[in-house]
């Protein structure tokens, strides 16, 4: 069922029809716990091209709710990174509350060093799209 789910996503279709797909998803998850890794494994591969900032948003929350608690947290830090460093401002907010998550749950002493230090890397980036923002805003 999650290969049809996935499929569909990387199909064609408007944003409610994606909703609905990645919201079976969510009800998955929470209802066959068995089906929890493979479904997030799907859903980091569709973030990675989705054009819904809302359903990126959503879909950052559980991997950062989810993600910390399961076998292997590692292997969902990388598709949280890319939509820090290739998104909207709102995805890069939700993915950065997303690595903070990790940071803060993950039972793994080396992954939340890890994450300690991809935060630090992304303070500078931060601070320099502020200060262009607030240039732009000032001198038009």
């Amino acid at each position: 069922m999650l290969g049809f789910l996935s499929g569909v996503l990387r199909d064609e279709g408007g944003y409610e029809f994606k909703r609905a797909v990645v919201e079976a998803m969510f009800d998955m998850i929470k209802f066959i716990p068995e089906s929890k890794e493979q479904a997030l494994s799907h859903l980091c591969e569709f973030i990675e091209d989705c054009e819904f900032t809302k359903l990126s948003v959503r879909i950052l929350h559980l991997l950062g709710v989810e993600g910390p608690k399961s076998p292997q947290p590692a292997k969902y830090i990388r598709f949280i990174y890319n939509r820090v460093v290739l998104e909207n401002a709102t995805v890069r907010a939700a993915a950065v509350t997303s690595l903070a998550k990790f940071g803060v749950n993950s039972a793994e002493p080396a992954l939340k060093k890890s994450i300690t230090v991809l935060l630090n890397r992304l303070i500078p980036f931060f601070f320099y799209h502020l200060f262009v923002l607030t240039l732009s805003q000032v001198f038009g």
